[in-house]
């Protein structure tokens, strides 16, 4: 009897067990199904509540997922958006220079100081094509990533050009085109690499009558160390008709550029490169005779060839005349001095008000008694800026207008059609290069 009721008494215990175990597994079950509070059931041990994070946090974990996946997703689009809209065009290099000013209170370089500090942002170029057409050219060094700024013309007699380079360390490169512009005479190619040594360049503007001033350039073999010589500024702004038959104002200078210096550098005395040689005047009455292209041009110039792969900013007039001298209306040729229009481009915005005969007297309060003076202005000027023009027409009327300059949209020579100029006369495809341009 004590026995059996012990042994009740010892089970009572466990019934009440099993009871707390089923009203706790109960209460998970609903907790389990709240929205405020979940957690894990460990049937292993009984009883044991394990809590976990609530929905709340595993909602701001998806979120997180969410913005990761969709900024990857946002990244690998821009990517490879940028590298088909590089392939397409749609993203424009853009390389600055500065001008820099003559140091204050520092004294000239001598000759040889100059060239060890320039000679290595001098390059040679040898311009070809596959039917032996070619010739010789200097370049200067326009940016460490490998943008090299020369002249339009080295390559007008050569269609489908390619161009080897050569740096002052002996090493050759092969250069692409990027573009050029025939009335400026500049050109811009590409060589592939970096840490170039880019040469320094001066504000053209602040050259003077009778500067010392070194010639640097590659004039008869590319690929030979790049030569020197020396000459003083003969004018600091002389208008003269360059190898492409445009008007330019321009560096004179007395120092000799021989046949292949095209495009080289025209040097102060502070290693600072202030022009990029352009042309050569020889003649029986006349000594060597060299010309530069300011700095101050070849600045706005080349960054438009390089963004934009031609000159869009340059503006022009947009008519033909005849420039009336004072001389002529003595004599009584002329009735007017200033510019007698002879015709008027369409484009232009003194179309149907100008015409035929008219003499524009004065620009922006000029009087245009010399046509270097409007050339000037014109020069000065960049398409969209509003000019005012006083003509005096046939009958002898005077009238003062407004008129928005045009863009004058450069061309260059460069042919990429080897068949559109005249192929190697004697049909040799070795190549016969010429002494240069």
């Amino acid at each position: 009897m004590d026995n059996f009721e012990n042994k009740e008494v010892e089970q009572q215990p466990e019934v009440m067990d099993n009871r707390e175990n089923e009203a706790i597994e109960e209460a998970v079950t609903e907790q389990l199904h709240t929205e405020e509070f979940a957690t894990v059931y460990n049937p292993i041990t009984v009883g044991e509540i394990v809590p976990e994070k609530s929905n709340k946090a595993s909602l701001g974990l998806k979120v997180f997922a969410l913005i990761m996946a969709m900024v990857i997703l946002t990244a690998t689009a821009c990517i490879t958006g940028y590298y088909i809209g590089k392939s397409n065009g749609v993203f424009k290099p853009k390389v600055n220079v500065n001008l820099a000013s003559k140091p204050a209170k520092t004294d000239e370089m001598t000759a040889a100081q100059v060239y060890d500090k320039v000679s290595d942002s001098v390059v040679g170029i040898i311009v070809y094509n596959a039917s032996g057409a070619a010739s010789y050219a200097s370049g200067v060094i326009y940016s460490q990533d490998g943008y090299v700024v020369t002249n339009d013309h080295i390559y007008s007699s050569v269609a489908a050009p390619k161009f080897k380079v050569y740096t002052q360390d002996g090493k050759e490169y092969d250069a692409v085109y990027v573009a050029g512009d025939v009335v400026s005479d500049l050109a811009v190619l590409k060589i592939k690499g970096n840490g170039f040594k880019a040469a320094t360049f001066g504000n053209s503007d602040e050259i003077i009558y009778g500067e010392n001033v070194v010639a640097i350039g590659c004039p008869s073999e590319p690929t030979e160390k790049a030569s020197i010589t020396r000459g003083i500024v003969s004018a600091v702004d002389r208008r003269v008709q360059t190898t492409s038959s445009y008007s330019a104002r321009l560096i004179q200078t007395d120092s000799p550029i021989n046949p292949g210096s095209s495009g080289g550098a025209l040097v102060n005395m502070y290693g600072q490169v202030i022009g990029i040689t352009s042309a050569k005047v020889v003649s029986s009455d006349q000594e060597a005779v060299g010309y530069a292209i300011p700095t101050t041009t070849m600045k706005y110039i080349v960054e438009e060839l390089i963004k934009e792969g031609k000159v869009i900013s340059r503006a022009k007039l947009g008519i033909s005349y005849y420039a009336v001298t004072n001389i002529e209306v003595e004599l009584r040729k002329y009735k007017y001095v200033g510019l007698l229009v002879d015709s008027v481009a369409e484009d232009s915005d003194l179309y149907g008000k100008l015409k035929k005969g008219d003499t524009i007297v004065q620009i922006n309060g000029v009087n245009t008694d010399d046509d270097a003076v409007v050339l000037n202005i014109i020069e000065q000027s960049r398409a969209g800026d509003i000019i005012t023009v006083t003509f005096v027409t046939e009958s002898g009327e005077s009238k003062t207008l407004k008129a928005t300059l045009r863009a004058n949209i450069g061309e260059s020579s460069y042919q990429a059609d080897i068949n559109r100029l005249p192929q190697n006369p004697d049909g040799n495809k070795d190549f016969n290069f010429p002494e240069g341009e």
